[in-house]
């Protein structure tokens, strides 16, 4: 983001956000976090020519959650120049890192545009596990389906992704071409923000520059013999569209692990659920056992084999990492409780 010299109407203030504001003293002024880097934030708009602030060891010591992420409003001290608190959050993505840890990808979004290509990168299994955490985030997800110009069945695409469910809209665009863009504009609009998620390669800061009507972020072309993407996007940040709403760039994710999940994935998944909950025992592991749902409906094809697997990774998966996050929280709070603020 290049201008700076913006009012917190046009980086998504709400009335939501200014009704906290009685909660905390009188005199504290809010602002964005744009951008989040080791030695602070940098925050939108300026208060009293500060744009930068540094995040106090109290956030670090209270958890990963508590500390700001992009996309947060934070409350600053005038004076002194200090945060002092981060507003509560309307909405939260987040996964876990290769690292086994929570990572905070960005907070405050009304939409997460999915973005994938026609080409090697598109996966269905892979959408699944972005939509899963959109959906349990309360976040209105949306497939953006790019580079329809570098193949002859677009289409095909399309319509594998339209597979994921009937409330989830697909978008198919050419990222350099605005003319294709006009379906995504109804997410644009004054107060909302946008988060692009997906992996490197697949057009996100392509998409970011035409939304914008000018270049605010490098591009870089994919290898040509796998399709995959350099990571040209270093770090998340938050641009100002000319339709009113805000959109956050970030680095491509190769891997993105479910952290705390539950409500989406079975969301996301409820034909499966409601195919297994006709099974004749309520444990059923969907194998020998008789009576399964789940199994005739494999045989007679109302239910896709890699749809069942993708469902059964997830749900591993997220309850896995969820009672690993829990494990690490607890330890967290022991450590915490020995060391002074």
């Amino acid at each position: 983001m290049r201008d700076l010299a913006l009012t917190l109407t046009q980086v998504g203030w709400t009335p939501a956000f200014a009704r906290q504001l009685a909660q905390h003293p009188a005199g504290l002024l809010p602002a964005r976090v744009i951008a989040v880097q080791r030695t602070g934030l940098t925050l939108a708009p300026e208060i009293h020519g500060l744009k930068k602030v540094a995040v106090a060891g109290r956030f670090f010591v209270q958890g990963v959650e508590a500390r700001p992420t992009i996309g947060d409003w934070v409350l600053v001290d005038p004076v002194t120049g200090a945060l002092e608190a981060v507003l509560v959050r309307s909405s939260l993505i987040k996964r876990l890192s290769p690292a086994g840890e929570v990572q905070l990808i960005a907070a405050n979004i009304n939409t997460a545009f999915i973005v994938t290509s026609c080409n090697a990168d598109f996966s269905l299994s892979r959408l699944e596990r972005y939509l899963s955490v959109v959906i349990d985030a309360g976040i209105t997800p949306v497939v953006v389906v790019t580079k329809i110009d570098a193949v002859e069945e677009a289409a095909a695409y399309v319509t594998q992704a339209r597979s994921l469910g009937p409330d989830i809209p697909v978008e198919a665009v050419n990222a350099l071409d605005e003319t294709t863009l006009k379906g995504l504009l109804r997410w644009c609009g004054p107060r909302q923000s946008i988060a692009l998620l997906g992996s490197s390669g697949v057009g996100k800061s392509t998409l970011v520059n035409t939304l914008s009507g000018q270049e605010v972020q490098t591009t870089r072309a994919v290898r040509s013999e796998d399709d995959k993407g350099r990571h040209t996007t270093t770090s998340r940040s938050l641009h100002v569209l000319p339709y009113g709403g805000v959109i956050l760039d970030s680095p491509g994710m190769r891997e993105f692990q479910l952290a705390e999940a539950e409500q989406g994935v079975e969301s996301l998944f409820m034909d499966v659920e409601r195919i297994a909950s006709a099974c004749k025992f309520n444990d059923c592991k969907h194998g020998p056992e008789p009576g399964c749902a789940v199994r005739n409906a494999l045989a007679d094809g109302s239910l896709d084999a890699r749809r069942l697997a993708s469902f059964v990774k997830l749900q591993q998966e997220e309850q896995s990492n969820r009672a690993a996050i829990a494990q690490r929280g607890r330890r967290h709070q022991v450590a915490s409780k020995k060391k002074p603020l």
